[in-house]
């Protein structure tokens, strides 16, 4: 899928959103973790995974889940929404060693790796998640039951620790330096448009960063080899739906905002979302937009058809894109087929924090110092000041300038990004068009495809109306399944 997205870049928010289906303003409140009430992703009336063992998988979950990863593995082992867990407890922690396990007799307990002599011979977090999901998935495989595995490895997230053995590969990598690395940018909101350029020891940091992120995505590349060599193994290869994804995507000095998500642009919200299996037809680029909160839809659909689909979710079941056999009469191409053009993401700040707080795991560049917070690497008086350029510190989020709402919209006239900012979230506007709200920001991503000049300021008042009547309109989606008559949709 060309124009995959998440309707929220930071992890717990669109983790949840992936496994409930919903948005994150319908997910919002209760446990809070980033401010998504995690529980939608474990219970069993609501949740992927309980869902799927309802419906007569053998379901298992291996890797990260949420942030909230202790209390998310023991409510789906509460609500029996999977038959079996097999996932890091510590998930941040690359060489952890408890690992939560569950079993379809319902027993369940925390087991602790021998670090002398561990399964598999090695302790790597990866590593582990790929030999224990694919141990599972032979054992099931060889049963009645259809099988669903979950794989999360947290690779390569913070701190983005390669495994032992792939410390040393690239050691010349380098961030790629696009058009919009470490440019003042006077037209964005605020803790953005006064961040100070990076350094030589900033930019040492973020390209460490970024090569050790590269290294650790080598062991996700050995899960994917190994699990099609498995399926081949197993001859049902051609009776497996994969799919691959993210729950964000990642900045690293673009706009001088360094190692962070979080925030409205492509970088942050445009993932890979991929799909093998059969009947979908091979090397298929399709231009649609989907995002996370229509995986769950999908693979509800595959496995039992839409009357499985929970009324809760807002997103939207890719079949008929994805597979020539469940168009309807008279749809034979993809685009044939009724869809959305645009998708909407949103995002409320966890908090104001600077670039410091993504310190590398190793040091094979010979940076200076350690990831700086400031310019000047010492005492930094961090203040949210006005203007251009004038701020001390290396913003990456802030409560005071980073909560929005984008509308992404792709069609045949437009490829734009309109997003509207409110540190209150409540989107309480005094015009048609949404003033009264603290920032705005659109791009023509066409002709901006690194986002470097916003337009607002130069759109006609019809234009505003019409774009902030949608953002209205697409915010206040909920679920409307079976109906399927949201206009979100």
């Amino acid at each position: 899928m060309e124009n995959g997205f998440v309707a929220t870049p930071i992890c717990c928010p669109s983790r949840t959103e992936t496994f409930s289906g919903r948005y994150l303003q319908n997910v919002r409140g209760g446990s809070n973790c980033m401010g998504a009430d995690t529980r939608q992703a474990g219970y069993k009336t609501s949740s992927m995974f309980g869902v799927l063992t309802q419906l007569g998988y053998e379901t298992g979950v291996f890797g990260k889940v949420t942030n909230d990863q202790s209390n998310i593995l023991e409510l789906i082992t509460s609500q029996d929404s999977a038959t079996y867990i097999n996932s890091p407890i510590s998930y941040n922690n690359y060489m952890g060693d408890t690992y939560f396990r569950k079993f379809p007799n319902g027993t369940s307990y925390v087991e602790t790796l021998d670090k002398k002599n561990p399964i598999y011979g090695t302790a790597y977090q990866t590593t582990q998640i790929g030999n224990r999901s694919l141990d599972w998935i032979r054992e099931v495989a060889a049963g009645p039951k259809p099988f669903f595995a979950y794989l999360g490895p947290h690779a390569p997230h913070y701190p983005a620790m390669p495994a032992p053995w792939y410390t040393e590969a690239w050691p010349d990598l380098r961030i790629p330096k696009t058009p919009n690395y470490n440019i003042s940018s006077p037209d964005k909101t605020q803790h953005i448009r006064q961040n100070p350029p990076l350094t030589a020891q900033a930019e040492c940091w973020e390209n460490q960063h970024f090569s050790d992120r590269w290294r650790t995505l080598l062991s996700v590349d050995d899960i994917v080899t190994d699990l099609f060599a498995l399926l081949n193994e197993l001859n049902i290869e051609k009776k497996t739906f994969v799919v691959y994804s993210s729950d964000h995507g990642y900045k690293q000095g673009q706009w001088r905002v360094g190692t962070s998500k979080q925030h409205p642009y492509e970088t942050d919200i445009h993932v890979p979302l991929l799909f093998v299996g059969p009947g979908i037809p091979q090397g298929v680029v399709l231009p649609q937009m989907t995002g996370n909160v229509d995986i769950m839809p999908t693979l509800i659909d595959l496995a039992g058809g839409k009357g499985n689909i929970p009324p809760t979710v807002d997103g939207k079941s890719m079949l008929p894109l994805l597979l020539p056999s469940q168009r309807k009469p008279g749809q034979l191409h993809a685009s044939d087929v009724e869809w959305r053009d645009a998708f909407m993401i949103a995002y409320k700040s966890v908090g104001t924090y600077y670039n410091d707080h993504s310190n590398c795991a190793g040091n094979n560049m010979g940076c200076k110092g350690t990831m700086p917070k400031c310019p000047s690497d010492g005492n930094c008086n961090c203040e949210e000041a006005d203007g251009v350029g004038n701020g001390n510190c290396y913003f990456v989020d802030s409560t005071h300038s980073n909560s929005w709402r984008n509308l992404r919209i792709h069609n045949a006239q437009e490829n734009l990004a309109y997003i509207e900012y409110d540190p209150t979230f409540d989107w309480i506007t005094n015009d048609t068009k949404g003033g009264g709200l603290q920032f705005y920001e659109l791009y023509n991503i066409t002709a901006d495809p690194y986002q470097m000049t916003n337009l607002y300021s130069t759109t006609d008042d019809a234009t505003k109306t019409r774009l902030h009547q949608r953002v209205v309109e697409h915010y206040g989606c909920k679920g409307s399944w079976p109906s399927n008559t949201s206009t979100c949709l």
